[in-house]
């Protein structure tokens, strides 16, 4: 691989060196991964380019062009649902235009299996089994979380590594565990529960726009923030909101105060990211950058 990535950067600076008009163009990704787990992608060329995508799980992702690598780069991050993915092999497509002409390159990426822990925990008996008042209102809440986790916007805002949401960062919950409430089966977790008195400040961790807030029935109080890219930062149990739909935040702002809201059992933050409408473990990311994870992926060259 690093005598790959040698040639490579040879051929890039004798290119720029001749000045030559042909473009030379490439695509960062790794072949292998495990199932829940965030890694980066990229696109790089030496000469202009426009409207890059990536398509993976079936969703198309609008990325951003900005200086950088060869001359021209395009960065990414992404992931699989430990919810509802399964080990294999899964395709993955970029797209991107130059000089009039549209560019493809396509891949696989093997998932990993991972092992997750089971999770057994004893919350009130209406949050496992909702009494039928409260359906029309979750359903509602259900297609606002599912608009909110659907949008797409460029510029990049976001930037690695990101601020951690609380000062201090204990897991009392590891994302992936599969929750048993009350003696009956439920979804893997999809999200982090750091521990946090009531009250403690909550930042962002990337800059971004607030896209959904809300206290709703098994989260709480909700916040959701954009960054670019499908890019979206997510926080649960809140006590209370500082910020509503639509504000432009920054990295590292206060957006709220954790708390002990929705279905829980006792008071901490709920911590989730989703990456392209995929739930992964967001506390990895925290002690890297996309920077050290292209490394560990393969350059392939788009013809």
């Amino acid at each position: 691989m690093r005598r790959i990535k040698l040639s490579l950067a040879i051929m890039i600076l004798t290119l720029i060196a001749s000045g030559t008009s042909n473009a030379a163009s490439w695509v960062n990704f790794p072949t292998s991964w495990d199932v829940g787990q965030v890694f980066a992608v990229s696109i790089t060329s030496t000469a202009e380019y426009s409207s890059p995508t990536v398509t993976w799980m079936n969703r198309t992702i609008n990325l951003s062009v900005e200086p950088g690598g060869a001359g021209k780069i395009s960065y990414g991050l992404l992931g699989s649902d430990v919810r509802s993915i399964k080990p294999g092999r899964y395709k993955i497509l970029f797209e991107f235009v130059q000089a009039g002409k549209k560019y493809k390159a396509s891949g696989n990426v093997y998932l990993r299996p991972k092992e997750y822990p089971k999770e057994n925990l004893t919350v009130s008996p209406k949050m496992v089994n909702p009494p039928k008042k409260e359906l029309s209102r979750i359903r509602n809440e259900s297609q606002l979380v599912g608009t909110a986790l659907r949008t797409m916007t460029v510029p990049r805002k976001w930037t690695t590594p990101p601020q951690p949401p609380l000062a201090s960062i204990t897991l009392t919950s590891n994302y992936g565990k599969q929750r048993i409430y009350n003696g009956q089966p439920r979804q893997p977790h999809g999200g982090a529960d750091i521990r946090a008195v009531t009250g403690t400040s909550v930042r962002a961790p990337f800059a971004g726009t607030v896209v959904l807030t809300g206290f709703h029935y098994y989260a709480g109080g909700s916040v959701y923030i954009d960054s670019g890219n499908g890019v979206i930062t997510i926080f649960f149990h809140l006590s209370n909101i500082l910020v509503k739909k639509g504000d432009k935040v920054e990295k590292g702002q206060v957006v709220a105060k954790s708390g002990a809201t929705g279905r829980v059992t006792g008071p901490h933050l709920h911590y989730s990211l989703s990456l392209g409408g995929q739930f992964v473990d967001p506390i990895p990311l925290l002690s890297t950058s996309i920077t050290q994870m292209l490394k560990h992926g393969s350059i392939q060259q788009v013809n």
